[in-house]
């Protein structure tokens, strides 16, 4: 009786509802009676993920642990864009089952749903650092070290971004060690490589810098050699000789030869401006 009652909810969740605009500034909705003037897609939106929570709880109760994960998945899509708290609090449900009966792939995808909307809903990097470095080793213990290395390397820009540059490093080093000796990925330590040497740079350790060049080399003879390298040690020249003008002129150079994106500029940015504001240390 209670597997009909849920599979009921399910049914009533599974009503058409209208796409919710992905800039809706709604959080926390209240009720439509409360609010009668308050979009319908949205009032819809909060009912049919009420409703499937309330199948979720009815097929826990009756002993069908699979299908109330499923409704805790369908519950976090109708919240994500309205409530994503809600939406977050239903994943982490929904992913507890998948842990539980060994099913690290399935929880990885969903922890890795909990990062995006802190990243792109809630625009909490703390928060979003965290869920991606959570699901890298749900994905590392579902074998599926190149997911993971996304998951990780979304956690090294953000923790430099917040200025903790060097958890950023640590991450930035162990992804570029797990792709050098394979043939697909080793191409791309370089980028790794000069990501992390500019969030040493950005900490005003300048010997640190000139150490973690060597190290790198070490790691991978190829990368002295790489454009990458090269910018790295032009810019710490400038950096040491206090010269802006040389600084600026290197970071143009290698613009015009490698498109810098938007993380490279603000660090680069930052390392700037300490030359602005006096000696760094060295």
């Amino acid at each position: 009786k209670k597997r009909k009652r849920g599979a009921r909810w399910s049914l009533v969740a599974k009503e058409p509802l209208s796409p919710i605009s992905e800039t809706s500034p709604i959080r926390n909705l209240p009720s439509s009676h409360s609010h009668p003037n308050l979009p319908s897609r949205c009032i819809l939106g909060k009912e049919a993920g009420e409703a499937y929570g309330k199948a979720a709880d009815l097929h826990l109760k009756s002993g069908n642990p699979d299908d109330a994960a499923q409704d805790f998945l369908n519950v976090s899509s109708c919240f994500k864009k309205v409530q994503p708290e809600a939406a977050i609090d239903a994943l982490h449900r929904a992913i507890a089952h998948y842990k539980e009966r060994g099913s690290f792939s399935i929880a990885a995808r969903h922890q890795k749903g909990i990062a995006e909307i802190y990243e792109s809903d809630l625009i909490d990097l703390d928060k979003a650092s965290e869920a991606y470095e959570a699901a890298a080793e749900l994905y590392i213990a579902s074998d599926s070290p190149a997911q993971a290395n996304n998951c990780l390397l979304k956690v090294a820009h953000f923790q430099a971004q917040l200025e903790n540059y060097q958890k950023a490093i640590e991450v930035f080093e162990s992804v570029a060690e797990s792709c050098i000796d394979d043939r697909l990925t080793r191409y791309s330590t370089k980028e790794y490589f000069l990501k992390a040497g500019l969030c040493v740079m950005s900490t005003g350790d300048l010997y640190g810098v000139h150490q973690k060049l060597e190290k790198y080399i070490n790691m991978d003879v190829s990368f002295e050699g790489t454009r990458e390298c090269q910018f790295l040690r032009a810019i710490l020249d400038a950096v040491e000789n206090g010269d802006i003008d040389i600084f600026t002129q290197k970071v143009v150079e290698y613009d015009q030869m490698t498109k810098l994106d938007n993380w490279k500029t603000t660090l680069l940015l930052r390392i700037k401006k300490s030359i602005n504001d006096g000696p760094t240390l060295t």
